[in-house]
This record gives structure tokens, sequence and C-alpha cells, in this order.
């Protein structure tokens, strides 16, 4: 049990951590369920930017103020408001990693759809004219020009939702039932003090690890613009 002062330091509860299976397994959930949120965020984000940064339709503000909600709610009201829809919906879901996906991508949409939309409308119309001009479909226009200018703005939406995902506590709480995350793992052991050393290198981990991808979606971001022609 870590006392204060400290003595001395140690990388003893490093392999402690590694050979804690429970540990290990809520670990590996929380990895599946951000990998997942991600490509399902992202995609659905791709989806969600492209009208709203190139179609002026009458509904698109409303559209785009409700799609960033879930940034200004609480995530515990989120959370039971998602729990009520599963439980008590006209059909009813039992909770597991599922469920828990879910909810991380309902959070994590709204960072992908904000560093989404500003990308794509920097991006001239012209040149999406001048190959619709030359014969090409709307979706080949799409994969041909589009999607590329816009990977670095996916890459980093990619990154963010991950992060966003593996560190978020509330949601899983809610919903993962018998599935743990590491960080639902992690408050249940904390109240026990016996339980804490193994849980601080996997926390130091996942804190480093999620300081690096944010960073590193930001330099990401920031040379996709200098690419398009968006910064110096």
């Amino acid at each position: 049990m870590p006392v204060f002062p400290l003595q001395s330091f140690t990388t003893k509860w490093y392999s402690e951590a590694w050979h804690d299976q429970q540990l290990r397994d809520a670990f590996v959930r929380s990895i599946k369920v951000g990998l997942g949120t991600s490509i399902v965020a992202t995609a659905i984000g791709i989806l969600a930017a492209y009208p709203l940064a190139r179609r002026r339709f009458r509904a698109r503000n409303a559209i785009t103020a409700f799609s960033l909600v879930p940034l200004v709610v609480p995530p515990v009201v989120v959370a039971v408001a998602l729990l009520m829809l599963f439980r008590k919906g006209p059909h009813p879901i039992p909770l597991s990693l599922w469920t828990v996906l879910a909810g991380h991508v309902v959070i994590s949409l709204p960072y992908c759809i904000l560093l989404l939309v500003p990308r794509i409308a920097s991006i001239d119309v012209r040149l999406e004219e001048a190959a619709h001009d030359l014969g090409a479909s709307a979706v080949l226009t799409f994969r041909r020009i589009i999607l590329p200018l816009i990977t670095p703005a996916i890459f980093s939406a990619f990154l963010i939702a991950f992060v966003v995902s593996i560190d978020e506590y509330a949601i899983a709480s809610f919903l993962a039932a018998n599935s743990e995350t590491y960080p639902v793992y992690l408050f249940g052991q904390i109240r026990q003090a016996e339980h804490l050393p193994p849980m601080i290198p996997v926390a130091t981990v996942m804190l480093a690890v999620s300081f690096c991808i944010v960073i590193l979606a930001e330099v990401v971001r920031r040379r996709g613009d200098r690419r398009v022609g968006l910064a110096p």
C-alpha cells in the first residue's frame, strides 16, 4: 500500500498488474470498446459532416446543434437516458459491451463532426465541380478528391474518439453490466487500499498513452491544414 513520504521507486507493481488476469481482461475490454467506438464514430462522422459542410437545407442548423448536444450534457445524464432506452424501450436490449460501445459513440461523435466539418468546408468546391464536369460520379469524386484531402482529419477524429472512449467512466459504469471496462474496474478496486498499487501502473500508462495520442492527433491535423493551405 503506498504511503507518504515515498521511500523509494520500484517497477514491481507493473509486473503485478501484468499478471492480474481480471485487470488484464478489463484493460482488453477497454481497448476493444475504444477501437470499435473509433471506427463507428468516425464513419458516422464522415457521413454526417459532408452534407453539413456542403449542403444548404432548412434543418441544417438544427441538426448541427442536435449532433453537438452530448458535449454540453453531463455524461451521467446521457448514461441514465441510454440505460432507460435499453432497459425500458420498445425493444429491451441486454447490457453488455455493445451497449457501452453505443454510449461511447454518442459522446464521441460530436468530436468527430467538429474535426471533419471545417476540413470538408475548407476544400474548394470547384474541385468537385470540375470532377463532375469530367464525368465523375458523386461517389468517385468523394473517393478520389475529398477523401484524400480529409484523411488527416479522419485520422485525428479516430484518435480523439479512441481517447474519449478508453477514458470514459460514467456511461460504462451504467451500461457495462458484468463486462467492466478498465475505468470501471479501477474505481471499484480503489475502494480497498490493498488493491490500489497494481492499479496505479496501468492508470499511468493509460494517461501517458492518451496524452501522446492527443498530441499525435493535433500534429496530424496541423500537417493536414498545411497540406490544403489552411495554415502557414
